[in-house]
């Protein structure tokens, strides 16, 4: 190996997933919700088949490059189903499931040195394989308060003159979001202004949970020579063992692809490939019987994510298996996703991903797959409930600074003596915050509860955002001292200088631009934490959700967030005030109160 080959070797790493799952296997009794191998076995009926073909002595040698003639039709017809036309003998390769397709394919669409456009977060291997090609990966970050969202408008300022392929997977992996078919035309209109390939990585298109249609670019005739479309048996059919997938586009493109395919695997395995036609020809029922197990896991791993509400804020996933939340800034290592997980994996034995795998953006958040049993499941948070009590997470009322160039532990603690200094610091920026209201004067609509709080919240941002000027505190930033600095529409944690804060809340308090409405969290998990919002808001609208976690009995945590909630019921007689969800508890307080 020359130097020059081992400089760019040293560049690549072994997944952050795979890591992660190796350093699990050295650990007793630990369970894994980390690498997305779903936990059914390959359907009988490709089992049997495989066996048959085995049998039959039609494995034992290569297939033609491009697959088996008969799988290679199969696929052309399954496809011609979902609306996509391509020819079986010139516009699609079977490949040794989807990485190597997807390696295969950027090898054949960059030259070493081009820049390739994936957004952030996205599935980790894709940053390697772009490196394998000898390309560059450029992040372009994807719209957290809105689901994950594409913001197509904004791509301009990631291109570079080396740009050539801008490269998704829809669903996407890790965050379960589908992008929609306005976004992905918006997508394919940037791709031709600037003559760039797209590339496509659609192996959840199956496991899609909100009704909405499955929309493809590779379903426009137009694009067929922009588009590679890449497709692997591994989740839908339960078949990761067998490693057995296929790439699609343009036979102009397919050409290219098919020289790099044919160098690195001659063919795809030939028992794969029989046991592919039988998983399309044989097993369509058991992947609906896979997605509706998968949903009902995504809804108990939610529940059970919802009580731990004071550890992570999510958004709903609407496909795959994954959830991707984010952990509270509160949190030990929660700026150090991959810290936490390893601390997550020795202290209690449960394997997650570290969000910092899947770019930029991914940082601060963890990935958990709902594709194992529901058994290993409910036993991982029963463990992950253990380990932040341990670590004593207990309120989310908590933010550090540093005075003087001393740290300043925590700031804003209800029910905790506060030191002079951060008495000051707290009081001045509430103060800040107070002005701008009264100088506004914007409609607040508060959203309060254990659940739900986050999603409710993005939810009317995109209502109300047609036809006001609407601002929102992002991600989970609803403690006292977040709420603050969400009013003032400040980042705390982007300052360098902590101590500029202070002038830049001045500033905003007097100068910054007025909304229409400002829609507001407001964590209540500490006493007093109603009081102290009350101190610096009076909303008009109050909107509560459901205050009973599913996966915790805590009778004192219930009952602190329903003296709380009473509290701003008490002190807010003209407020208009909305229930959501079924909670009777919540339903007689309104009642009682508001009566």
């Amino acid at each position: 190996m020359t130097k020059k080959q081992f400089e760019r070797t040293r560049d690549i790493k072994v997944s952050p997933i795979k890591q992660i799952e190796m350093a699990a296997a050295r650990i007793p009794g630990a369970i894994s919700l980390a690498q997305g191998i779903p936990s059914f076995d390959t359907p009988l009926p490709i089992r049997e088949y495989a066996k048959r073909m085995i049998d039959e002595g039609k494995c034992a040698r290569y297939s033609l490059t491009i697959g088996l003639p008969e799988l290679l039709e199969t696929v052309a017809e399954n496809l011609a189903r979902d609306g996509m036309f391509y020819d079986p003998w010139t516009e699609i390769i079977a490949t040794c499931g989807s990485i190597e397709a997807i390696t295969a394919s950027l090898m054949a669409l960059t030259n070493p040195g081009d820049d390739v456009l994936i957004p952030s977060p996205t599935y980790v291997s894709y940053q390697e394989a772009i490196k394998v090609a000898g390309a560059r990966p450029c992040f372009f970050p994807l719209d957290e308060d809105r689901n994950f969202d594409l913001k197509v408008d904004e791509l301009e300022k990631y291109l570079t003159p080396r740009t050539k392929v801008i490269f998704y997977c829809n669903p996407n992996n890790p965050t379960g979001t589908i992008y929609s078919r306005e976004q992905l035309l918006k997508l394919a209109a940037f791709a031709e202004k600037h003559d760039l390939m797209i590339l496509t990585d659609e192996v959840y298109k199956d496991f899609i949970y909100n009704g909405e249609p499955y929309f493809s670019l590779a379903q426009m005739p137009k694009l067929k020579s922009r588009v590679v479309r890449v497709f692997s048996f591994s989740k839908a059919y339960a078949m990761t063992g067998w490693r057995i997938g296929f790439v699609h586009s343009d036979k102009t493109v397919i050409a290219e692809i098919l020289k790099i395919h044919d160098s690195m695997v001659t063919c795809a395995p030939v028992v794969s490939q029989y046991a592919a036609i039988a998983a399309f020809e044989h097993a369509q029922d058991y992947v609906q019987e896979f997605k509706e197990e998968f949903l009902r896991r995504r809804d108990r791993t939610l529940e059970l994510l919802n009580g731990l509400a004071h550890v992570f804020d999510y958004q709903q996933p609407n496909s795959s298996y994954f959830v991707f939340p984010r952990v509270k800034d509160f949190v030990p290592y929660a700026n150090d996703s991959t810290k936490l997980a390893y601390d997550i994996l020795e202290k209690v034995g449960v394997a997650l991903v570290p969000g910092a795998a899947f770019g930029p953006t991914g940082e601060s958040h963890l990935r958990i797959s709902y594709g194992y049993s529901m058994e290993n499941i409910e036993k991982a948070f029963e463990r992950l409930n253990e380990y932040f009590k341990v670590s004593g997470v207990a309120n989310e009322n908590t933010f550090s600074i540093k005075m003087g160039g001393q740290p300043v532990h925590r700031l804003g603690v209800n029910g905790i003596t506060l030191s002079h200094p951060k008495k000051i610091a707290v009081t001045f920026l509430r103060i800040c915050a107070k002005i701008y209201l009264w100088r506004t004067k914007p409609e607040i609509i508060a959203i309060t509860g254990s659940t739900e709080k986050t999603s409710t919240k993005r939810r009317l941002v995109m209502e109300l955002e047609k036809a006001k000027n609407v601002r929102a505190n992002p991600k989970s930033n609803n403690t006292e001292i977040g709420v603050i600095l969400s009013v003032l529409d400040l980042d705390w944690k982007v300052e360098k200088c902590k101590l500029f804060i202070f002038g830049k809340a001045l500033w905003r308090a007097l100068f910054l631009s007025k909304v229409d409405v400002l829609i507001l969290e407001l964590g209540i998990s500490e006493p007093g934490d109603a009081r102290a919002h009350l101190q610096l808001l009076t909303p008009n609208k109050l909107i509560l959700t459901n205050i009973t976690p599913s996966f915790s009995s805590d009778q004192e945590y219930l009952q602190v967030m329903e003296t709380e909630i009473g509290h701003l019921l008490k002190n807010l007689p003209h407020c208009e005030v909305e229930l959501l969800g079924e909670d009777e508890r919540l339903r007689n307080l309104v009642k009682n109160i508001k009566s």
